[in-house]
């Protein structure tokens, strides 16, 4: 996975991060289970690190061209939407149906940085997208994954460039 050096703090990305999900909306399901999940306890470091391996070895099987592995890290009832503008794809097999797609058409992601507050996951990355008609488009974007039992349930891509 290719890295850069830009490297904004763990304060200012969560911070712009959390300013985007007051601006643009996080799902319902997801403000209310952030809630519950960290309702009156602290979320042990290790718990994020382990949330962060998955959302990392996720966009890292993008990288691989490896299917198998990233719709592996789907929970069962997965939504994912992916502009902050579109309606979301519901169920693993629409959002297996969408990765599979954008694998088989070459797509990489770049990270950048990623932070994890609990459940939730931010990632900042430009994705490298083939187009259909031949060369590439290179979009800027915060990656939102909400975790539940060590798997994806929410994914949401916002522009921010």
């Amino acid at each position: 996975m290719k890295r850069s050096t830009y490297s904004p703090s763990r304060r200012a990305f969560a911070a712009s991060g959390l300013t985007a999900l007051a601006a643009l909306g996080l799902p319902r399901l997801s403000v209310a289970a952030l809630a519950q999940a960290t309702r009156g306890t602290a979320v042990p470091a290790a718990v994020e690190q382990a949330n962060i391996t998955v959302v990392t070895d996720f966009c890292v099987a993008f990288e691989r061209k490896d299917v198998a592995k990233a719709v592996s890290l789907l929970g069962d009832n997965c939504v994912y939407r992916v502009l902050q503008d579109r309606p979301p794809l519901v169920g693993k097999d629409k959002v297996a149906e969408n990765i599979t797609a954008l694998i088989e058409r070459g797509a990489e992601f770049k990270l950048y940085k990623t932070v994890a507050l609990g459940p939730l996951v931010l990632n900042d990355r430009d994705d490298i997208l083939v187009r259909a008609a031949g060369g590439t488009i290179t979009i800027r974007l915060t990656g939102f994954f909400f975790l539940e039992d060590g798997k994806i349930s929410e994914w949401t891509d916002y522009r921010i460039g």
